[in-house]
């Protein structure tokens, strides 16, 4: 018998497909190409093998009054160039989520915010990233 999947995996991979349908990358179960900028929905571990990836994490929602949740998601962003290319990966992933009402689709969303984000200089491969926190006010799930 195997278990449901959990809430905050289908949130993920809902916001992942979301992100994918607005041209922030590419969204997988299966393996990426070297070349696709692959959004991975198992953070907060970052890939080894990519150097052009997207990261959902799950945070702890906050409990909004009996029905209403905060869920909050950070999504770490990395790409191999300079820290202008990483704060425009950053830009590229708020544009369909950051002030935007009922992303991701059909997961009872009324309004997504970006919360915090913090610029991370470049690793020893010369790889930059970002690190976005996003809100998420929404309905518990039924």
């Amino acid at each position: 018998m195997v278990d449901p999947d959990a809430y905050p995996i289908i949130f993920r991979r809902a916001l992942a497909q979301h992100l994918a349908d607005s041209g922030v990358g590419v969204y997988s179960t299966g393996s990426y190409a070297a070349t696709d900028r692959g959004i991975y929905t198992n953070g907060p571990t970052m890939p080894t093998t990519n150097d052009n990836c997207i990261v959902l994490s799950w945070l702890s929602p906050i409990a909004d009054g009996r029905a209403n949740m905060l869920y909050r998601v950070q999504i770490m962003s990395r790409i191999k160039g300079s820290s202008i290319a990483a704060e425009n990966l950053a830009a590229l992933i708020s544009a369909p989520l950051d002030q935007k009402q009922n992303v991701p689709p059909g997961m009872n969303v009324s309004w997504c915010e970006l919360f915090s984000s913090l610029a991370l200089s470049a690793d020893s491969s010369g790889r930059c990233a970002t690190s976005q926190t996003f809100h998420f006010l929404g309905r518990r799930p039924q």
